[in-house]
């Protein structure tokens, strides 16, 4: 089963966008429908206590001037009083109506059925006897019991008014509760959603950066494969496209290198030899400045030899496949003999030598390490003024072999220390000698330090001059191993 993907980076947000939301909408909705049915509720139940308070108000009313009306009867016997008591009686009626159709209690149902009653006995005693007739004194009487009656309706309705209120606040705080319990199931939902689509979004980012950072460092080892959004595999696709294409220069650059490094080393061989031999008289005695002639014309073949082994060193260190033979290197030793093979440009220089080496040892590769240690040492001392020191530490610490070699040249300034070790980059500081160099020295050591599981750094240090640290582990992996 395929799940679906967007064909693009925007309709990917905007799916994610509409997925957050939507549950946010949702609740937003629920909530102002409970809220709104609350309120309704609530008026609905205020409105049907209000007017049966205000219903039995005027009953009570009512049956006061009722009261008064006929006691007035009674006492005058004027007839145009019992008009009166007929108009009040006609308001009693239609108050006990709207009463009547209220959604009150049976009880006050059953109670203002037995006040209607009680009411249209005395309305007809009323009417039928006279004014100073026992009937009519009796009847008047009855008047308290319906007052007291009223009373009691009043008050039941102003406790249903109490109650309809404490009933809408235990809605209101059911409510509340079912809203916030809604919340805080909601917020991980979304936070669960937000992190779903920002990894979705994300993590083709993340693809396309280590393809370009592999193809940054060199690495054409991997193909660029990038799941996500169809412009974003789309981008993959170029990106494998340029790796492949930055592949197939890397080979031409890989074999350019090897037959230009054989081609140049044949004559120079023969150069040097011929030098060699002018040099030491072999084809006759040569004056004073035949033979300086003859000795610069050496040392810049032995320089181009050097360029040329760089070359081809070069080419070997940044082979992803080339693989180290490992075996027991004492540093010591091995340092010992670099600083032998540069004693003639030491002593050319007349450079001073501080030399502090720990017994240190080490599994990796000899002839790898040497040559590190050889280009670390050759820079140095080209750098390096006459007459300058030239310091060569070594150290263990916490695991690790501490190289470092350090020169009383002009330096290396901030802005150029990211980029010394890039290949064929050549700092503003000019080196002595005839021969310009390729910019490779430094390079090859990144890369063999890097191939035995290292690093190496430009450090400050106290003075002027350059300082290179190299920091080797003490122990190797197997899979290094040829």
């Amino acid at each position: 089963m395929r799940f679906y993907r967007p064909k693009s980076i925007r309709r990917l947000l905007l799916v994610g966008f509409m997925l957050v939301v939507a549950p946010l909408l949702t609740a937003l909705i629920h909530a102002t429908y409970e809220v709104d049915r609350l309120v309704a509720q609530g008026q609905r139940a205020l409105f049907a206590t209000v007017r049966a308070t205000q219903s039995s108000q005027l009953l009570l009313e009512a049956l006061t001037d009722m009261e008064r009306n006929a006691r007035q009867f009674k006492v005058l016997g004027d007839p145009a009083l019992l008009g009166v008591f007929s108009e009040n009686h006609q308001k009693f009626v239609e108050t006990v109506k709207r009463l009547q159709a209220l959604n009150l209690p049976q009880t006050q149902r059953d109670r203002l059925a037995m006040m209607s009653w009680v009411e249209a006995g005395i309305s007809e005693t009323l009417a039928r006897h006279a004014y100073d007739a026992p009937e009519t004194a009796q009847a008047v009487e009855g008047f308290t019991n319906l007052a007291q009656d009223a009373r009691e309706i009043l008050v039941d309705n102003r406790k249903l008014v109490e109650g309809e209120v404490a009933t809408l606040e235990s809605k209101g705080a059911e409510v509340q509760r079912g809203l916030v319990v809604q919340a805080v199931a909601l917020v991980p939902a979304v936070l669960l959603l937000v992190g779903f689509f920002t990894l979705l979004v994300n993590r083709p980012i993340q693809q396309v950066d280590k393809a370009i950072r592999r193809l940054g460092d060199g690495d054409f080892s991997q193909p660029a494969q990038i799941v996500g959004p169809r412009d974003l595999e789309q981008l993959g696709e170029r990106l494998d496209w340029m790796r492949t294409r930055l592949l197939e220069v890397e080979q031409d650059k890989s074999r350019f290198l090897r037959h230009i490094s054989h081609e140049l080393k044949t004559p120079l061989t023969a150069i040097r030899e011929g030098a060699e031999l002018l040099n030491e008289g072999v084809v006759g005695h040569l004056n004073d400045q035949q033979g300086e002639i003859t000795a610069i014309l050496r040392d810049n073949t032995l320089q181009l030899q050097k360029l040329i082994e760089n070359l081809l060193d070069f080419n070997i260190a940044s082979s992803r496949s080339t693989r180290l033979h490992l075996e027991r290197v004492p540093l010591r030793s091995l340092i010992y003999n670099v600083l032998t093979d540069h004693k003639v440009a030491v002593l050319a220089r007349q450079l001073v030598l501080n030399v502090a080496l720990d017994p240190v040892a080490l599994v990796g590769d000899r002839a790898k390490l040497q040559t590190l240690m050889d280009n670390l040492i050759s820079n140095a001392i080209k750098f390096s003024p006459e007459k300058g020191s030239l310091q060569v530490q070594l150290q263990a610490r916490q695991g690790q072999a501490v190289i470092e070699v350090a020169d009383s040249g002009p330096g290396i300034p901030e802005a150029e220390r990211r980029r010394v070790f890039d290949a064929f980059y050549q700092g503003g500081n000019v080196a002595n000698g005839h021969v310009r160099g390729t910019g490779l020295g430094l390079s090859i050591a990144r890369e063999y330090a890097q191939a035995h599981g290292g690093y190496i750094e430009v450090i400050d240090r106290d003075g002027s001059g350059a300082c290179l640290r190299v920091v080797l582990p003490l122990e190797s992996t197997e899979d290094q191993c040829a």
